[in-house]
């Protein structure tokens, strides 16, 4: 029995030392293995780590060419962005020149042509009056006649006749009388029909001032000579003879100062003949064409009532 268990225990020694050569073997291969895996991910890291550099070296390279591309393109987009404004401006300038010469020029044509119109209108009127004044003189009553003819008759002319030889005959008279009395020089004729004018005798200095504008068309108070007659026409409320007179003024070249005055009081007359329509575009007259006038001022207060 001894025997039996000596060699159960020295089979079980076997196989247990059999079992740790094994192992060993085993281990020993593991080991190896180990070993080289660890020589493996030794090179790996390596490799990792010079990916590595090479990577932030690339990052490094990249960030700086974004940075410089960023401010290349950023300075170009600024650049051009600039140069487009500019462009922008230089077009809002030359628009903005080019409308304002065209409300320039529309303001000089619409001022123009109602100037024109109201020139027109105003010569109109003072042709109406003057044509009403002839026929007074005539001694021919106005009929409003609606398309049909005036016959005259014979009377009617032979009346006129007669009243037209007998102003002839008169004015033949005046003229011998005239010439008979001293002949004035400018600066005493025109004072003589002032005076007259300043004393109330209308008649004699419209009178006297008709034959200042007669012997001295271009003399020095011309303007005013036509300027008094109508103001002596006006104070005697003979506003269609006023009106005529004045216009006469405003008719004459150049500048005169009493020119806006002349106008102010036409659109009075106006007025006082009850023709609105002609005071107020008179009025706008005088601010249109003085408009630093005294005469505007006084217009512009009149609008607004």
């Amino acid at each position: 029995m001894k025997k039996s268990f000596f060699k159960f225990l020295l089979f079980t020694i076997t196989l247990i030392l059999n079992g740790c050569v094994a192992y060993q073997e085993e281990f020993q291969t593991l080991k190896i293995k180990v070993i080289n895996l660890e020589a493996i991910v030794n090179k790996q890291n390596q490799k990792y780590e010079e990916m590595e550099k090479r990577l932030n070296v690339i990052d490094k390279k990249i960030t700086s060419l974004e940075s410089k591309i960023s401010k290349d393109v950023l300075v170009d987009i600024k650049t051009q962005i600039l140069s487009d404004l500019e462009d922008i401006k230089y077009q809002q300038a030359l628009l903005s020149s080019q409308l304002e010469d065209l409300k320039f020029s529309k303001e000089e044509q619409d001022k123009e042509f109602t100037d024109r119109l109201n020139n027109l209108f105003t010569q109109v009127q003072a042709l109406q009056l003057r044509i009403k004044e002839i026929e007074k003189k005539l001694g021919i009553t106005p009929k409003v006649v609606s398309n049909e003819t005036t016959v005259v008759s014979n009377e009617t002319i032979s009346s006129n006749e007669t009243a037209i030889l007998s102003t002839n005959a008169t004015n033949a008279t005046n003229t011998t009388i005239t010439q008979v009395e001293k002949s004035l020089t400018e600066v005493e004729l025109y004072e003589k029909a002032y005076s007259s004018y300043q004393q109330g005798d209308f008649k004699n200095a419209r009178k006297l001032f008709e034959e200042y504008i007669e012997k001295f068309p271009k003399g020095k108070w011309i303007g005013q000579a036509y300027f008094w007659i109508g103001e002596s026409y006006f104070k005697e409320k003979k506003y269609e003879e006023a009106i005529l007179s004045y216009q006469k003024l405003i008719e004459l070249q150049g500048w005169h100062p009493l020119k806006p005055t002349a106008m102010f009081k036409q659109a009075q007359a106006f007025k006082a003949l009850g023709d609105i329509e002609a005071y107020k575009i008179l009025l706008k007259k005088v601010i249109n064409q003085y408009p630093n006038s005294k005469e505007a001022e006084k217009a512009k207060k009149l609008l607004r009532k």
